[in-house]
C-alpha cells in the first residue's frame, strides 16, 4: 500500500518533469529558429523560465556598463585601488576620502588630528 503510493508519486513527478523538459525544449527550438539568420547572436540564456537571446553587441555594452559601474578610488594611506562601492568613506572639510579598511581610515584620522 505505502510502496504503491510512493511509486505512484515518483511516476507523477517524473511525468511532470518530462512535460516541463519537453516544453522548454520546444521554446528554445522556437527561439533558435526565429534568430537563425541573425549573425549577431552569440547564444541564448534561460533565467527563471524566460528565454533570452545574447547578441554580440549586447555583451560588449554590458561589459562597458559594468566597467563604468565599478569606479575605482585610491586609498590615501596605503595607495590601494579599491571599488568605490566597497570603500570606507569620510568627508573632512568638504572633501571626500575613501579607504580600503577601517585601520587605514583610523590612521588617516590620527594623522589629520596631529597636523
Amino acid at each position: 500500500m505505502v510502496i504503491d503510493f510512493i511509486l505512484n508519486m515518483i511516476l507523477v513527478i517524473g511525468l511532470v518533469s518530462l512535460f516541463n523538459l519537453t516544453r522548454y525544449i520546444l521554446k528554445v527550438r522556437k527561439v533558435v529558429k526565429k534568430y537563425k539568420d541573425n549573425p549577431n547572436v552569440e547564444g541564448i540564456t534561460i533565467v527563471n523560465g524566460e528565454i533570452k537571446i545574447i547578441e554580440k553587441n549586447q555583451m560588449q555594452k554590458d561589459q562597458a556598463t559594468q566597467l563604468l559601474k565599478e569606479e575605482l578610488v585610491i586609498d590615501p594611506i596605503c595607495h590601494k585601488e579599491i571599488e568605490k562601492s566597497q570603500a570606507y568613506r569620510i568627508v573632512k572639510q568638504g572633501k571626500e576620502y575613501f579607504f580600503c579598511s577601517w585601520e587605514c581610515r583610523e590612521q588617516f584620522l590620527k594623522q589629520k588630528e596631529g597636523i
